[in-house]
């Protein structure tokens, strides 16, 4: 058994759903009842598999969710590793956790936390990964949507449910968890506790209860690295130091070898209170706060490689002739070879409120809720380069490069540096200091109303629904940067600050190099800034990218809720909802003048646009066990507010423009989908289903050549990089899930079960518009990012009410990271990842179950390649084991 809540409703509005159970049930009822949480204390992963699968079996929609008892049988940590389970959705995983959520191969995901949109920062959506496990009631994904719920996600909706205490028995509850999670990478040791207290009770006035729950988890983390960057041809000095026939060769930008070392602290709270007046009226009154607090050192030997005044020699070049393999490359001047030190603080602080009113007659019933939230993100790092020496005491002159090394786990970079010794501190000459801030913040207010009438109980028309939401969002982002160039020895720049090494282990070497102490400048701020010349306490702000926005939208709905009589009923909803949205954003342009003082000029830009948003789903039951799930949708997902702003940032001598887009389309998606789904046993289910999104308008990065008379030059070619719309796109999948218990072997034998899925993209393409005929030829260019042709799970469980284990194996198909457009098919290809976890529980009490589980047992690592061909290796991420030691108890 698990501390932790099992039931959930996983239908439309979870909020609501929640305040319509009543309490007429008495406690030995709900004892009886495996699927009634009358307490913390569940009856093991059959009633939490039962009550997920009745959820789906009833819902409107197509959903997929994961019970807090599933999410505390695994090393699940935040939401992400939780969803990662779940058929059709697909994550990422970095610092050790999830993060990156995807839902049937598309990201534009929107985020509700009990119903509600929530958002942190200049984000359109929250960080999964801030929620931990700890908090969690259930999760919902929803691959398909009703009208009465929040737009914002063509891929799909997250709903995170939290506990309420009117869910508890009565009477105190009180719950909580301790453990410690040991990385076998940089031998860290990561610590997590959480503690629930709860109380449901009756009053003359009626059933009322509170809760408190909170959590503290701290991930440290370690991850070494090989990556390059930026394939391209050469240019300059380079180009013409290459023979007539390699003019046209490809090679990165840059090489790293780097290593990344941090913690990440995350407070969490929830409070809660509900007033249950009598069946007819409740109240909720509830507030979270979300905290992140992320302190990372990356610190990285770098080489650049496609310098323009680099002299290239000795070139092999691939079996496409055209992709290098290993070169040399020269300067008598010095090469650009470098330690580089980043130490940055990223701190989040996300805070909810939300009160709601619930009245409930005999065939009307009205909901009523607020919301205010608020919340805040903030960046500040620190830069140091520091150049390579040789013997001289001058710039090291050339250096050698293996970009397809056998050295690197998987294949990557090696360099060697002929002329110098990287573990002589003497041979490092700081030669930059660079800092930069970005800070924003958001305050949102909504109001909704819904009101529901029940028209009859065997017409064609079984009620209808409608409602309003109003919400007015106001965000602000301030950055800034600066830079200080000079020339130093890596000792005795400021005081306080020290010199130390990083080594990359990476396999098969591990390069060893000097830099400055971040953390030793963090701690001693002001004499590193005045060793920089910087005479104020953070960089100037308003550089182009900062920006002061208020939007505001207005949606209304209906949905019609029907049923059809007939030898195979039919019942669903159709509805359609209809949004209004305008905004005002406030930013600048900003123009850098060789010899000229820096020039800032404000300049605003709005937009106001309505979407139709229809939804149709229904459901046709063949019999009490087998139906028929279709639904069609049509979702739209707004662009970022900086996206949209109309900031720029101009470098005149380079031609070079840097700016928002403010002409940038939302992305908008038809959809279709049907999934048959057989329900067998005691929390048992078969489905297969397929899937079918047309989105138009995806957003990628890009850069084009325009005219800018504006700027004084008329007839003069700029090369502009900003957001940009692509064109229309499919996405064609299918999915198949099964799980149950094995009920029908004798003994101990029925106390195992198991479960599957499998989903298969058939087709994931994006329209994108490229500029050669040539480019739009290639094999895989129109892929959509981010998507993995095929994605499976696999899990294995025994569970009795005293001891538990699973076994769980996921893997992901290699997928596009991101699209190249100047060279697409150098696209860089994440390679196929897979996890092997397990975990085992035992429970010696009933208050009491302590617990060992593993994850990524078979410490597999990231390895990434350009071109779907893998033509050069990227580089490799290097991830760790870890292993999970926690007890959770309850009374």
């Amino acid at each position: 058994m698990s501390a932790v809540l099992v039931w959930c409703p996983a239908n439309a509005q979870p909020a609501a759903a929640d305040t319509s159970a009543t309490s007429e049930k008495s406690d030995k009822k709900a004892e009886d009842d495996p699927n009634v949480v009358d307490t913390v204390i569940v009856k093991g992963i059959r009633g939490s598999l039962n009550a997920a699968a009745e959820k789906k079996r009833k819902s409107a929609q197509i959903v997929e969710s994961i019970e807090s008892e599933d999410v505390g049988k695994l090393p699940d940590n935040n939401v992400p590793e939780a969803l990662s389970r779940i058929t059709g959705v697909q994550i990422e995983r970095v610092h050790g956790e999830g993060s990156n959520v995807t839902i049937r191969g598309m990201s534009g995901i929107s985020t509700t936390i009990n119903g509600n949109s929530n958002s942190v920062g200049e984000a359109r959506s929250t960080n999964l990964a801030d929620i931990p496990a700890e908090l969690l009631k259930s999760v919902q994904v929803y691959k398909t949507r009703t009208a009465d719920q929040v737009e914002g996600g063509i891929a799909g909706t997250v709903n995170v449910e939290l506990r309420r205490p009117l869910d508890l028995r009565n009477g105190y509850t009180i719950a909580g968890s301790i453990k410690n999670v040991y990385g076998s990478t940089g031998d860290t040791k990561s610590p997590y506790a959480s503690l629930l207290v709860g109380n449901h009770f009756d009053t003359a006035i009626g059933e009322m209860g509170f809760l408190i729950n909170g959590s503290y988890t701290r991930n440290n983390y370690e991850e070494d690295f090989v990556e390059s960057e930026s394939p391209a041809k050469f240019n300059g000095t380079a180009l013409a130091s290459l023979p007539a026939n390699q003019q046209n060769i490809i090679s990165p930008y840059a090489v790293n070898y780097g290593v990344e070392q941090g913690k990440i602290t995350r407070p969490s709270i929830s409070l809660v209170g509900q007033w249950r007046y009598n069946e007819h009226l409740d109240f909720v009154l509830e507030g979270s706060y979300f905290g992140s607090a992320e302190k990372r050192a990356r610190d990285r030997l770098h080489a650049t490689i496609r310098d323009d005044r680099h002299t290239v020699s000795n070139v092999v070049l691939g079996s496409d002739g055209r992709t290098v393999q290993s070169l040399t490359v020269s300067r008598d001047e010095g090469v650009d070879a470098s330690a580089q030190s980043y130490y940055e603080e990223v701190d989040s602080d996300n805070y909810t409120t939300n009160a709601e009113i619930h009245w409930r007659g005999d065939r009307l019933q009205v909901n009523g809720s607020t919301q205010y939230n608020w919340s805040s993100t903030e960046y500040y790092g620190i830069l140091t380069i520091a150049r390579l020496l040789d013997s001289t005491g001058g710039l090291i002159k050339s250096i050698n490069v293996d970009l397809n090394s056998n050295k690197v786990p998987g294949r990557g970079a090696f360099i060697t540096f002929p002329t110098t010794d990287l573990s002589n501190v003497a041979n490092y000459q700081l030669s930059q200091t660079h800092d930069e801030q970005t800070y924003a913040k958001s305050h949102e207010f909504v109001i909704a109303t819904d009101a529901t009438y029940r028209v009859s109980e065997d017409k064609l028309l079984r009620s209808i629904m409608v409602g309003l939401r109003y919400n007015d969002r106001h965000t602000t982002r301030d950055y800034g940067y600066r830079d200080t160039f000079l020339t130093h020895s890596l000792t005795g720049f400021a005081q306080g600050v020290g010199v130390v090494t990083s080594q990359a282990d990476v396999g098969g070497f591990s390069p060893t190099w000097y830099h400055l102490s971040g953390k030793d400048i963090m701690a001693n701020l002001p004499a590193f800034r005045a060793a920089s010349s910087w005479t104020t306490e953070k960089p100037p702000g308003n550089l182009g990218q900062s920006y002061v926005d208020d939007e505001k939208s207005l949606a209304g709905f209906v949905n019609l809720n029907y049923a059809v009589k007939g030898r195979f009923p039919i019942d669903g909803v159709a509805g359609v909802r209809v949004v209004r949205t305008e905004g005002m954003i406030d930013s600048a342009k900003y123009t850098v003048v060789p010899g000229k003082p820096d020039d800032i000029v404000e300049t605003s830009g709005g937009g106001d646009y309505v979407d139709v948003l229809p939804s149709i789903n229904a459901v046709v039951h063949f019999t009490p066990k087998l139906q028929l799930r279709l639904a069609y949708t049509y979702n739209v997902q707004r662009p970022s507010f900086l996206d949209t702003s109309s900031w720029q940032t101009i470098i005149t001598d380079a031609k070079l423009i840097f700016s928002g887009n403010p002409d940038l389309k939302p992305n908008r998606s038809t959809n279709y989908d049907a999934s048959l789904e057989y329900y067998f046993g005691r929390g048992g289910i078969v489905s297969a289903g397929v899937f079918l999104k047309k989105p138009d308008g995806y957003i990628y990065y890009d850069y084009a050549t325009e005219k800018h008379p504006e700027l004084g030059t008329e007839q003069a070619d700029w090369t502009v990089y900003k957001n940009r719309n692509a064109g229309p796109g499919e996405f064609l999948g299918y999915e198949f899930n099964a799980s149950g218990f094995f009920d029908f072997l004798p003994g101990k034998l029925r106390n195992f079960g198991a479960s599957a899925n499998f989903t298969y993209m058939d087709k994931f393409e994006i329209r994108y518009p490229f500029k050669e005929a040539a480019q739009r030829a290639i094999p895989g260019v129109y892929d959509a990012d981010s998507t993995s042709k095929y994605t499976y799970n696999l899990a294995l469980y025994y569970d009795t009410p005293q001891f538990s284990a699973r076994v769980a194996y996921n893997y992901r198909a290699r997928y596009k990271v991101w699209v190249w457009p100047e060279f697409p098919e150098y696209s860089p290809y994440n390679d196929a990842t897979s996890r092997l976890d397990a975990a085992v529980n035992w429970t010696p009490i009933k208050q009491l179950t302590l617990s060992l589980e593993g994850s990524n047992l078979l410490k597999e690592n990231n390895n990434v390649y350009w071109g779907q061909d893998r033509m050069l290796p990227l580089g490799v991420r290097v991830q760790a084991r870890t292993l999970q030691v926690s007890a959770r108890f309850r009374y």
